[in-house]
């Protein structure tokens, strides 16, 4: 029998191959679509909530940020006006950039799970997030 870990990293890799020439597309470079996941969900985020919701170091997360605010997908508040750390938010820009992201992962899911039942789908997502929370002991969002 092969095992899982083999089975979990190939099926990452093929995944991940798929959705990068239409991440490049789009204009995100990895790690950045992750970050406009969490951003599209929440308003004024703080840097370290991101860095530690999303299991990316710190120094990561302030360079993908970086890069992110250069090219106008997020927003950095003034710290001064908030009485404490700036906050990050997402602009027009990142919420567009994030619904077509969010186009091409539902296309490529979609071909990634064809022939498993509605049922079977459950039951896999199931089964990531159990094996998710036994490596992080966190709950996957």
């Amino acid at each position: 029998m092969a095992h899982i870990h083999n089975a979990v990293y190939r099926a990452f890799h093929a995944q991940r191959n798929k959705l990068r020439p239409g991440m490049e597309q789009i204009g995100l470079s990895p790690g950045q679509p992750k970050i406009l996941r969490y951003l599209f969900q929440r308003e004024n985020c703080m840097q370290k909530d991101i860095a530690e919701a999303l299991d990316i170091r710190p120094a990561t997360v302030s360079s993908l940020l970086d890069n992110m605010g250069r090219a106008g997908l997020i927003q950095r508040s003034d710290a001064a006006t908030r009485r404490r750390a700036e906050s990050i938010s997402i602009t027009e820009k990142g919420r567009q950039s994030f619904e077509k992201w969010q186009r091409l992962c539902d296309e490529v899911e979609e071909g990634s799970l064809a022939g498993f039942t509605g049922e079977e789908q459950e039951q896999f997502f199931g089964y990531l997030c159990r094996m998710y929370q036994n490596l992080t002991g966190k709950i996957l969002e």
